[in-house]
């Protein structure tokens, strides 16, 4: 810092001291209702702002127990729903000669086809779910 600038800083003083609090004196008389009204907005804004994370919180509670319990369901009826769909290609299967084995690799083959259809089902379902638990872990900010 030059030598000038420092006197005037030095000479300066003084004077911004005084003129500092009529200028704070003035700002206060002129706005300052305006900043009080400003700050009661803000304090309104900021109880609607809880209120309404609380009630988001809340929904979000009940979905994820919603989640929770389509999941069980979903863990409960795979296995059930299998044994249906392999009792019902049982009773669609036509007879089938002694010996002959195309039909039976045939069958093989239709059953691979149909679990990959149910894994690929659960697979798209589980998925659904981590994006729905991200999106709702994003949104609480947790």
């Amino acid at each position: 810092m030059s030598g000038v600038k420092r006197l005037g800083k030095v000479l300066a003083f003084p004077l911004w001291r005084k003129l500092r609090w009529r200028i704070e004196q003035v700002t206060e008389q002129r706005h300052g209702p305006r900043f009080d009204e400003l700050r009661r907005e803000l304090d309104g804004l900021r109880g609607e702002v809880h209120t309404l994370r609380e009630e988001l919180r809340g929904h979000v509670e009940a979905i994820t127990n919603r989640l929770d319990w389509h999941d069980n369901e979903l863990k409960l009826m795979t296995p059930i729903l299998s044994g249906l769909q392999t009792r019902v290609a049982e009773l669609e299967r036509p007879g089938v000669a002694e010996g002959d084995p195309r039909p039976a690799l045939d069958e093989v083959r239709a059953e691979h086809a149909r679990i990959r259809a149910r894994l690929t089902a659960v697979a798209k379902y589980e998925e659904r779910l981590a994006r729905v638990e991200d999106t709702l872990s994003t949104r609480l900010g947790q």
